[in-house]
């Protein structure tokens, strides 16, 4: 396919740029001129001879607004910027010249059959440089602004940004995972300077109203522990996040862009203000990672000694699928036998070379130092995992795993009950 839609026109030679809607070959999208003018192009019938293509001016923000489904195709055709716009009748013979016809705006919806309103395009699909398709284009949702604070003598470094990318990501993780809901945050496009990352979450509208109001929590200095409670935050991802804004002694803005509101801005002020109060309270609560849910210890043993020899973890090595591989890696991570990066630890390591009684013994430590097992314990008003009733794994996990459903916490108490019962024969005290 071409990229020139005309050439040498009294608008210059347009080229096509992003097309809209496409049925046997373009019907309407946008083209530039040399010096970066921007146009849409409508086809509205052919007769014997000719297509006729409506060639309307259109701005860079409206082009944007009109690519990101802000207004309809609609609005797009009758609510024009200039007063003129153009009709051009193309001739099938590319040796006959274009006619261009100059028509006044406000006469559009007169002149031709517009499309029904609230019909938005149907997606974006740039034209190449070689007249091949590109990808279609993907728009972000939104946009996580992180500078420097006033305080800060020391500029941002793309480790510190990284970490609080990351705990934000985690953050917003957590949160959809108390709904039983699943999402990802995919980076769309970043900007240098203060750092700007712009990114889409197809479900981070959903709880724009939460941030929001847990934005004006934190910007008159409120009560964020009950405001936590209330609504079932994951009290160690949110510490997580306040305190990487603060080792990075940098302020975190997140937008939309698509309406442009400012739903959260932390302040490493703010983070300060309540860090002492969160750090507390993350250590009495248990957060839903924190939890496992892989029923089977004599398997998480498996694994860690799969991984020591570094096997590959698959159905045929282990009898589990790819989903059941990672409950069970992350069960060994939490009992400190795998560290966060996926490298067996040296405890893993001496779990591998021992015999399996000795693993039980191992795993029953780990089990109660892990911040899980020492807040049943805590919870539970006893001093070691030797006084804990296993019966109890529910209700502990609704009073003190707020972030997860109670659909969730049913099945993870199983898996507590499981791990208590397989070890608590083998723990022996220090």
């Amino acid at each position: 396919m071409s990229t020139v839609f005309l050439g040498d026109t009294q608008l210059g030679s347009l080229f096509m740029k992003n097309i809209y809607e496409y049925f046997e070959e373009p019907r309407f999208f946008s083209v530039h001129n040399e010096v970066d003018n921007l146009f849409i192009v409508y086809w509205i019938g052919d007769n014997d001879d000719y297509d006729k293509w409506l060639v309307i001016p259109i701005s860079k923000e409206r082009l944007e607004h009109l690519e990101r489904k802000k207004i309809d195709i609609h609005a797009s055709l009758v609510y024009q910027e200039q007063k003129y716009y153009y009709q051009v009748n193309r001739n099938y013979d590319d040796s006959i010249e274009s006619d261009f016809l100059r028509l006044e705006s406000k006469d559009i919806i007169t002149t031709i059959k517009l499309p029904k309103p609230q019909l938005y395009i149907s997606g974006v699909i740039p034209v190449l440089a070689t007249g091949k398709l590109g990808k279609p284009v993907e728009f972000s949702t939104h946009e996580i602004h992180i500078e420097k604070s006033s305080s800060s003598i020391q500029p941002l470094v793309l480790s510190g940004v990284s970490k609080v990318f990351d705990f934000f990501n985690q953050f917003y993780s957590s949160i959809l995972k108390s709904t039983d809901e699943k999402d990802v945050m995919m980076p769309v496009s970043g900007r240098p300077g203060s750092f700007a990352l712009s990114f889409q979450a197809e479900k981070m509208e959903g709880i724009e109203p939460l941030l929001k109001e847990l934005n004006t929590v934190i910007l008159h200095h409120g009560d964020l522990v009950r405001f936590v409670q209330k609504n079932s935050i994951d009290i160690q991802m949110l510490t997580g996040l306040f305190q990487s804004v603060i080792d990075t002694s940098s302020n975190l803005e997140l937008k939309s862009n698509n309406t442009g509101d400012l739903i959260l801005l932390i302040r490493k002020t703010d983070a300060e203000f309540y860090i002492k109060t969160l750090a507390k309270l993350a250590s009495e609560f248990v957060g839903g990672y924190q939890v496992p849910q892989a029923n089977i210890i004599i398997k998480v043993f498996e694994i860690v000694n799969l991984k020591w020899q570094d096997k590959r973890l698959d159905l045929e090595s282990t009898g589990l699928d790819d989903r059941h591989v990672l409950y069970y890696i992350h069960a060994a991570k939490i009992l400190g036998f795998i560290s966060n990066n996926g490298a067996v630890t040296a405890l893993g390591h001496q779990l591998s070379e021992s015999s399996q009684d000795k693993r039980l013994r191992i795993a029953a430590r780990s089990f109660e130092s892990s911040h899980c097992g020492w807040a049943w314990v805590t919870w539970s008003g006893a001093n070691n995992i030797n006084g804990i009733d296993p019966k109890t794994a529910e209700e502990f996990l609704l009073d003190k795993c707020i972030s997860l459903s109670a659909k969730t916490i049913k099945r993870r108490a199983s898996t507590l009950r499981q791990w208590y019962e397989a070890l608590q024969p083998h723990y022996h005290e220090l």
